[in-house]
């Protein structure tokens, strides 16, 4: 049981790496192109690469034991988590096309995109790497970790999509404050 739950811990930290490492092609086979970053800080941004920096390790020094009798299904449901995550950042990655960025900028050439994951909430990307460090917290059973997801990562999401909201109501103007108030920011039907 230990070996099983082992590789379902290894199966979710490979889904967070596949979509930070796998590149995604422009939206519907456009050519990769980089709109040009218009304002928004970096701080936001940095603040979130620091709360990685301490989840990795909680993740693997706080991990719980293998041999545990919750740790099969806990691993199993984490995977799948993890792996439901991965499969939304990339979706949303290639939706985004030459739009995407680690740092929140805007360009009318790309214009607003309200299709596939953007349909339902503003930032599924977001939710979709939030997904996936829950999704590991699970699965290596580590506690630490997911209080480390719910008081650092998850807020840092907020505020890197709040920066990113002022920047797209800027460039995109009423067209951005009608798909604001049709979609929520990260959870569907709530959030």
């Amino acid at each position: 049981m230990s070996t099983l739950v082992i590789v379902l811990r290894t199966v979710s930290l490979l889904a967070f790496a596949g979509p930070m490492l796998l590149g995604v092609s422009g939206r519907h086979g456009e050519p990769k192109t980089r709109a040009s970053q218009k304002g928004g800080g970096r701080a936001p941004l940095v603040a979130n690469l620091s709360a990685f920096g301490l989840f990795f390790p909680s993740l693997l020094i706080f991990s719980g034991s293998s041999e545990a009798s919750m740790a099969l299904p806990l691993a199993l449901a984490g995977c799948l988590l993890a792996l439901a995550g991965a499969a939304l950042v990339l979706r949303s990655r290639t939706e985004l096309g030459p739009a995407w960025s680690f740092v929140p900028k805007a360009d009318q050439g790309t214009g607003l995109i309200t299709t596939g994951p953007y349909r339902l909430v503003r930032h599924p990307i977001y939710l979709g790497l939030a997904l996936l460090a829950m999704g590991e917290t699970l699965a290596f059973g580590s506690w630490p970790a997911l209080m480390i997801v719910l008081s650092g990562i998850v807020p840092t999401f907020a505020w890197r999509a709040r920066a990113e909201e002022k920047l797209l109501t800027d460039t995109f103007g009423d067209r951005y404050d009608h798909y604001r108030k049709q979609t929520k920011m990260m959870i569907p039907y709530l959030l």
